[in-house]
């Protein structure tokens, strides 16, 4: 089992890194029509609802982004330590 176990974490580290870069590489979320509308129409209670929706998915994105490097990182280094435990003296 011990044997297993490096190589799961270092793959399971490489799978969350590129998950992580593919979600920079998309595009932040941006405003859509509806706000938009609210603007033109000058509708400030529902243009402020849908900005607020708006922050909310953008600080979703940089947390889950952010998760993704920090669940990389843990993996990896849990990875690189078991190889080093993993050596018969």
């Amino acid at each position: 089992m011990q044997r297993f176990l490096s190589p799961a974490c270092l793959i399971l580290c490489l799978a969350l890194l590129v998950t992580a870069f593919a979600l920079l590489a998309t595009d932040a979320p941006e405003p859509n029509m509806q706000l938009h509308g609210a603007r033109v129409r000058g509708d400030e209670a529902y243009q402020e609802v849908l900005e607020r929706d708006l922050q909310q998915r953008i600080w979703v994105r940089r947390g889950v982004i952010g998760a993704l490097f920090v669940a990389a990182l843990a993996s990896g280094v849990a990875g690189f330590s078991s190889v080093a435990g993993s050596r018969d003296p």
